[in-house]
């Protein structure tokens, strides 16, 4: 099997095409990079240097239709522009297929606030690759912008009212097109869980896990990959998001107290569990 993975590639911080071809190769599944930027560190660094490549995509897509490739799953994640959002959008038409499995990882902010790659067109052409997707992969900030939702009013809810209200975004984004939806990061009444919201098939769940509060650089990115490549081999969106989180959980538990953040969690020696 095979994955293009659309995704910037940072020296430092175990996150995007780091995490995308680790995991996929421990899955047994070869893993097709297309690197939208080149980074000394992930952006969360106090100080880093960044090339975009945003030209590569449609040169990689021209190449690779030459060579007749074909992917069994697409994933993608951080744009620096727009440009580089609507050159994604048309690779994935180039190459989706009805054996191809498409994840969209919507990076555009966190915790209530955007970064700073986000721009109301960035937005636009994401909600158009999200309906070329089988899966998206939004955290709760992203959630509501594809929403069009007013952030304020969902992310003080807690219980029950947040996960209703997770529910009724998700059943929109999706609007009876049978998408999976995996709302990631959400937070639990029980401060010491994170749970993650997982829509199929008009059926949803919450998979929740352990959680010691710290937020790691590359977490959602370990999902989204792990995600994608428990799916493409067969398994449900429940199982698939099970995986994902007791594989971060654990790795989040074995990594040292005196590790920063920024440098992501201490995952290699877990990639074991990802052995299907």
């Amino acid at each position: 099997m095979k994955v293009a993975a659309i995704n910037d590639l940072s020296g430092f911080g175990k996150c995007s095409l780091v995490a995308d071809m680790t995991v996929l190769a421990a899955m047994g599944i070869q893993c097709c990079p297309v690197p939208t930027a080149v980074l000394s560190a992930q952006t969360g660094y106090p100080s880093f240097y960044s090339k975009d490549l945003t030209g590569i995509i449609p040169e990689y897509s021209r190449e690779w239709k030459k060579q007749s490739e074909s992917f069994d799953g697409i994933i993608t994640g951080f744009m620096m522009s727009n440009v580089q959002a609507l050159n994604t959008l048309d690779f994935i038409r180039k190459f989706k297929t009805n054996e191809t499995a498409v994840l969209v990882d919507p990076v555009m902010g966190d915790d209530g606030r955007t970064y700073k790659n986000f721009s109301v067109e960035l937005l636009q052409t994401i909600r158009e690759m999200t309906k070329e997707a089988d899966i998206i992969t939004p955290n709760l900030t992203e959630l509501i912008l594809l929403a069009d939702e007013n952030p304020e009013s969902v992310m003080k809810l807690r219980g029950e009212k947040l996960i209703s209200e997770i529910n009724r975004l998700s059943m929109k984004i999706d609007d009876d097109q049978g998408k999976i939806i995996a709302v990631t990061g959400v937070p639990m009444e029980d401060n010491d869980e994170v749970g993650n919201f997982i829509l199929e098939n008009g059926v949803s769940r919450i998979i929740s896990s352990k959680s010691n509060s710290v937020h790691y650089s590359g977490t959602g990115d370990l999902f989204a990959a792990v995600f994608l490549g428990s799916f493409i081999s067969g398994k449900s969106a429940f199982d698939a998001a099970d995986l994902a989180s007791r594989f971060i959980y654990t790795s989040v538990r074995d990594t040292s107290p005196d590790t920063s953040p920024n440098a992501g969690v201490e995952y290699e020696k877990n990639l074991k569990m990802l052995i299907l």
